[in-house]
């Protein structure tokens, strides 16, 4: 039985997972929530499933746990209309919108902007460092900053995105660790908030890519009930991920400092570092739920009936040994390879298929700013804690550490 919760599987899931690719392409597995669901964790499989219509993104009716209707949960029910929970042609409509206000020259454009953000966060950090003080650089850097970018893309106005940053680390978090309420407050906060913020952006549309997509006349465009859907995906598929990975690629150098040193020596090695990153450490654990539509037979033992649940599991697929030599070890020369050298396979840490992540080129962009930014800023950084003691955020869609307490040297 497979506890998503137990700390121990948290913090290090990848053994139990190459187990799973022993057993065969799809193994049924016990939850403890006593419900079973098909875990698929090789490479080629992982990739057949995200890229076959025959395992469906949409939720079956009453999926999840029940819940007292409330306006929060009416806010949370918004979700239900995002991208993610669709599929053709309602996600091809929808994937076509968003990827356009997602196009290479408007993430590019950032940059400048990313680089003031990651430098602002950092030089606070930097001061909180002085004299051997230790700072969490998820609190002080991956959290903040996507939050932060995420906030330029929807043009959330700079006075507004303290309030932003607070309510998305409420709803984010579990409701144990908040006061009673302030969890389904911050729900009914942020749905009132992009509600306001999409009638503004249809009177004063801006620069931004949301206004892009507020603004989007063609056949098929977004009503008012999708942007709001849209908006609540983008906040928190825009910091998840890239919070997720700017803490484990921190983690990663910290505790491989050649590598860290090969960077900060040549610039161009950073692009490598974050592929290799997103690779050794997947920000995604998996794929969001799929359900077969029909018996689905995927080779072998892997014969899964219709109407099952199924988990693509990325990080599974980007250990997998059949493509990646010496899978568990972070190398990040495996993406840049010697002169007629074969380069890594691509990792899944973004999926693959219809379904491939939209904000994919921001979080490469975002860490491979903001990670030379950090440790030319504070050299010298180390942890100030057993890397073996740090907490993962438990579960099975994202992974990443809680905290990440360090120390200037």
């Amino acid at each position: 039985m497979l506890d998503p919760a137990d700390p121990a599987f948290a913090r290090d899931p990848y053994p139990y997972y190459a187990r799973l690719r022993t057993q065969g392409p799809a193994v049924r597995v016990a939850l403890a929530n006593g419900t079973h669901a098909w875990f698929v964790t090789g490479y080629e499989h992982v990739r057949a499933v995200l890229a076959d219509s025959r395992f469906s993104n949409v939720p079956p009716p009453g999926a999840g746990r029940p819940r007292p209707d409330s306006p929060a949960q009416r806010a949370r029910a918004c979700l239900a209309r995002h991208m993610l929970n669709s599929d053709a042609p309602d996600h091809t409509r929808l994937r076509r919108l968003t990827s356009a206000a997602f196009s290479p020259r408007r993430v590019d454009a950032l940059r400048p902007r990313i680089e003031q953000l990651a430098s602002e966060l950092i030089a606070k950090a930097a001061t909180r460092t002085q004299n051997g003080a230790v700072v969490d650089l998820v609190d002080a850097f991956a959290f903040p900053l996507p939050v932060l970018v995420i906030g330029e893309v929807l043009g959330v106005p700079e006075a507004d995105r303290d309030d932003l940053r607070k309510w998305t680390y409420r709803v984010g978090s579990p409701a144990d660790a908040l006061p009673a309420g302030a969890v389904d407050e911050a729900w009914i906060r942020l749905h009132a908030y992009f509600t306001e913020l999409i009638a503004d952006k249809r009177r004063r549309p801006g620069e931004d890519l949301f206004s892009a997509l507020v603004h989007d006349v063609t056949e098929g465009g977004l009503d008012d009930g999708e942007l709001l859907a849209m908006a609540f995906l983008l906040l928190f598929a825009g910091y998840e991920t890239t919070m997720n990975l700017l803490a484990s690629a921190s983690l990663l150098l910290l505790t491989h400092p050649g590598e860290l040193a090969a960077a900060r020596r040549d610039a161009t090695r950073w692009t490598a570092v974050v592929e290799e990153a997103l690779r050794h450490a997947s920000p995604l654990e998996a794929t969001t739920w799929r359900r077969t539509t029909q018996e689905v037979n995927l080779g072998g033992s892997g014969l899964i009936p219709a109407g099952a649940s199924v988990l693509a599991v990325l990080a599974a697929a980007n250990r997998d040994p059949a493509h990646f030599p010496d899978p568990d070890a972070f190398r990040p020369d495996r993406y840049r390879p010697a002169a007629g050298g074969t380069r890594a396979a691509p990792h899944a840490a973004f999926g693959h298929g219809p379904h491939f992540c939209v904000g994919a080129r921001l979080a490469r962009l975002e860490a491979a700013v903001a990670l030379p930014v950090l440790f030319d800023a504070l050299p010298g950084l180390q942890l100030a804690e057993d890397p073996g003691e740090i907490p993962y955020r438990p579960g099975l869609l994202v992974r990443g550490p809680r905290r990440l307490p360090v120390r200037r040297a």
